[in-house]
């Protein structure tokens, strides 16, 4: 049933890539400032970067707690959200329309993903409520199932929510790459064409910097996970 899900949403996201292909002239970004390029890039890649991230937090912390029973976790970063990796996948794809096309079709792509994700997100909360009962009940009284709580934004604690281990990259290695292709290709293409090579000389540095930065503090921040 896994694996079915993960090729239909495969299928969909590989149709929606389609049409904007067939669709290039409608949903490709207007020609603006390069200043406002730039911020709508930065924003776009930094929501990229940390939904990718939360995805490899929440993925490996799951496998790792269920190496030896399942059981509900309700602590790293599933005491973030209760679906921390919908909200990674939400963020990665929010990224990408930011970056890469007209932002009129941001509201396009909320309206898409929750209708798409609700229903799934629905059925795995009757799962779990079937499986585990009460537990789970107070686990859903006490922590968020998309967004996080403004409290726990206030007291947010990186080693707490979100840990890191290299270990758990390995499975989401092939999309990080595939991702950063396509947009470094299509990203590269548009701001060469709407603009000049030096001014994308320039984005392309600030943004590698920005991927520099957030590659380096997530380095650093495994060290302290691992201590």
């Amino acid at each position: 049933m896994k694996e079915r899900s993960i090729f239909v949403n495969g299928v969909i996201v590989a149709i929606f890539g389609l049409a904007c292909v067939l669709f290039y002239k409608y949903v490709h970004p207007n020609i603006q400032s390069a200043l406002a390029e730039l911020i709508l890039d930065s924003f776009g890649l930094t929501s990229i970067l940390f939904g990718q991230y939360l995805r490899i937090s929440s993925r490996g912390y799951k496998s790792e707690k269920h190496l030896e029973k399942i059981v509900l976790i309700t602590d790293g970063p599933y005491a973030f959200v209760r679906h921390p990796m919908y909200l990674g996948s939400f963020l990665i794809g929010l990224g990408t329309v930011v970056l890469l096309l007209n932002l009129w079709i941001v509201p396009v792509y909320l309206a898409l993903f929750f209708v798409w994700y609700r229903p799934q997100i629905h059925k795995e909360q009757q799962r779990l409520t079937n499986k585990f009962g009460q537990q789970y009940i107070d686990y859903c009284k006490s922590t968020s199932c998309f967004f996080p709580r403004l409290r726990t934004l206030v007291s947010f604690q990186a080693q707490n929510y979100i840990p890191l281990k290299s270990s758990w990259l390995k499975k989401e290695w092939n999309t990080i790459l595939v991702w950063s292709l396509v947009i470094v290709l299509v990203e590269g293409y548009e701001d060469i064409r709407s603009y000049t090579f030096a001014e994308f000389e320039k984005e392309f540095i600030c943004l590698l910097l920005i991927v520099f930065y957030f590659v380096a503090f997530a380095i650093v921040f495994r060290q302290k996970c691992l201590n």
